[in-house]
């Protein structure tokens, strides 16, 4: 019989950024090619994932359909609408009579500044074009109905992989949210937890969005090397916690992210994604590790499939604070793939037909049930959502995991210097100052870094002026 969660000792959950499941995976399982495995067992309908000519968008008098492969890897460029009222126009268009239908992508992109060639919305990425995610998809678990936990931005959608709520917002606030997370759980039922970024003058974004609740515990923030380090160690001392939380790339002075956020060149996140995959597999106790990939949410990328409704209002704010919105419609499908020697190869994984599907807050239900913590975040999304260990079905572990390299290697993935940054590259120039501060840089200051540092060299010059990070441990050292 398989066992499931209890062959496992560490979880480790990687956040990319803004991309859809048709934009990235719509095609890697195009006719005759086939899953070998469903879960459940029983709901063996084909992957749904994107066919020519079939899914198509309208704005005026021009038609786009869903296509292959990008025009580049920068597509599309520049980056799409993704605050609540654009994603709302994006699934339900203009001339539908409130159907939530997928149909206007097109004409949200349309309409942004800068748009020079709206048809860039409707074009996804071929398996070739992102080998890494393809390999891992294809020799793993793969979901094709996991869902963004809101149609919101990015922070309210990391909020609810953290916390179980958005705490009532629908768009970005970049004002640090005081509110319980899934790291206060695990340290108050000692259970071990561990952030990993890249290190400098920017810590964290989870550091930062989560600021008063976290900074009591700035040696829980390390590094990708310390990740990598860890991964490979060969007493039990020196592994990973229980549970890691790892995020990209989100900026830095180089004028390249691995985030896979637009207009960011994809192959930066794959060569990223390939490196951490490579860590854990090669480490010496990699069996006992669960490796979920997973992205916010889907930053205006055209999918097809219209997000459920049902979903169960979060707590705290089971409504939005602006009265706009009530939490019961989940956001656009994300990629998302789990990664286990407990998980069969070629797995495509939904949720249990008889309840809520995945969102992000399945990962906060399987470490409440693999920890088997009953004091737990109070917020009944979680309570209602399905979680992992029904996807590692294997009573044996696979000792036979791909070798996988990222194929763009090499590639120069900078922006040009005077590229805007994207709203969550502007609020990380806010969190920059405000950690290096100790505390949050106020509404006023955050309104001028706004209006001030609006392009990759503006965020370079203003990044220089602060004093390179050093933990508050660190200084609490040196006083004593």
């Amino acid at each position: 019989m398989a066992a499931g969660m209890s062959n496992i000792k560490h979880v480790v959950v990687l956040m990319f950024e803004n991309r859809s499941l048709d934009n990235l995976l719509g095609w890697i399982y195009q006719p005759p090619a086939a899953p070998a495995n469903f879960v459940p067992a029983s709901n063996r309908s084909p992957f749904n994932g994107l066919s020519p000519g079939k899914y198509c968008n309208k704005a005026g008098s021009m038609t786009v359909c869903a296509s292959q492969p990008a025009s580049s890897y920068r597509v599309p460029t520049p980056d799409p609408g993704e605050k609540f009222e654009q994603m709302t126009t994006q699934i339900f268009g203009s001339e539908t009579g409130g159907t939530a239908n997928m149909s206007g992508f097109l004409q949200d992109y349309a309409s942004v500044r800068g748009v020079t060639d709206p048809a860039q919305i409707m074009q996804s990425y071929s398996p070739q074009q992102v080998h890494v995610l393809t390999s891992l998809a294809l020799n793993f678990a793969v979901s094709d109905a996991w869902f963004a936990s809101c149609p919101c931005q990015t922070w309210p959608n990391r909020c609810f992989v953290h916390t179980g709520s958005s705490d009532g917002y629908i768009d970005n606030s970049y004002i640090p949210q005081d509110i319980t997370t899934i790291f206060n759980v695990l340290e108050e039922n000692h259970v071990s937890w561990g952030v990993f970024s890249e290190k400098g003058r920017i810590i964290s974004l989870t550091y930062f969005q989560f600021m008063p609740k976290l900074v009591i515990y700035p040696t829980h923030f390390n590094s990708s090397a310390k990740f990598k380090s860890m991964c490979a160690a060969k007493t039990v001392a020196g592994r990973l916690p229980a549970y890691s939380f790892v995020e990209p790339k989100l900026y830095d002075d180089s004028f390249r992210s691995s985030d896979y956020h637009p207009p960011s060149n994809v192959s930066a996140g794959e060569q990223y994604l390939a490196e951490i995959y490579n860590d854990i597999a090669s480490s010496p106790y990699r069996d006992e590790i669960l490796f979920v990939i997973v992205f916010d949410e889907h930053g205006g990328c055209y999918d097809h499939v219209p997000p459920p409704t049902g979903a169960t209002p979060p707590q705290p704010y089971p409504t939005s604070r602006d009265g706009r919105f009530d939490f019961k419609r989940f956001g656009v499908r994300v990629p998302a793939i789990v990664v286990s020697s407990w998980v069969e190869p070629g797995t495509v994984f939904r949720a249990p037909s008889s309840g809520a599907p995945y969102d992000h807050t399945s990962i906060l239900a399987t470490l409440r049930d693999w920890k088997k913590l009953s004091h737990f975040l109070p917020s009944p999304r979680i309570a209602n959502a399905p979680t992992l260990d029904q996807i590692l079905t294997r009573d044996q572990p696979n000792s036979k995991w791909p070798a996988i390299a990222a194929t763009s290697a090499g590639v120069d993935t900078r922006l040009p210097p005077n590229a805007p940054l994207t709203d969550l590259q502007v609020g990380l120039m806010i969190g920059a100052e405000s950690t290096h501060q100790g505390k949050y840089v106020g509404q006023r200051r955050a309104k001028e870094i706004w209006r001030t540092v609006k392009t990759h060299a503006e965020a370079k010059a203003f990044l220089a002026q602060l004093r390179p990070l050093k933990s508050r441990a660190a200084r609490a050292g040196r006083r004593s």
